[in-house]
């Protein structure tokens, strides 16, 4: 029937779920968070730190070599936090800029958009009458001018 609700994506359902039941990070892991954001949180060259889903693990994205205070950081908490730095191909500081850019020159064909977490490139949210005027998905990513790699995908957000 044309009204029925569209079936659910059960793993992609599942996995949202998961994340509402994973326990807390330790004491230590959150205090490293909190403590890596404070010491280099407003870097250009920093990505941040994600913290894994098994709650031990921080991932650190960064641009180059991490100055040596976060590098004494990441040997203060050696043995009690597993800390992965992790190159970023492309400075967050320059995806950021460039996803604001973006933004503001290219509304409301793009909806929203930032940088990768992983530094790759920039997340795209596409207009879907945008998407249907130009053919696809690529051929709109194809007219953004902007020297690092595009991520789309296609919808809106919701005004407040």
């Amino acid at each position: 029937m044309p009204d029925d609700p569209p079936l659910l994506d059960l793993q992609e359902d599942l996995d949202a779920s998961e994340q509402l039941v994973l326990p807390l990070p330790s004491a230590d892991v959150s205090d490293f968070i909190q403590r890596v954001q404070l010491l280099a949180g407003g870097s250009p060259d920093s990505g941040g730190p994600v913290l894994g889903d098994d709650r031990t693990t921080v991932t650190l994205y960064w641009f180059g070599t991490p100055p040596d205070a976060v590098l004494d950081l990441v040997a203060e908490y050696e043995g009690r936090v597993r800390v992965d730095v992790v190159a970023t191909p492309f400075r967050p500081g320059d995806l950021l800029a460039e996803a604001d850019r973006l933004i503001r020159e290219h509304a409301p064909t793009v909806q929203a958009v930032g940088p990768r977490v992983q530094g790759d490139g920039i997340q795209v949210l596409v207009e879907e009458a945008a998407v249907e005027r130009a053919g696809s998905l690529d051929a709109v990513l194809d007219g953004l001018d902007t020297p690092f790699p595009l991520f789309g995908e296609v919808g809106g957000v919701v005004p407040a």
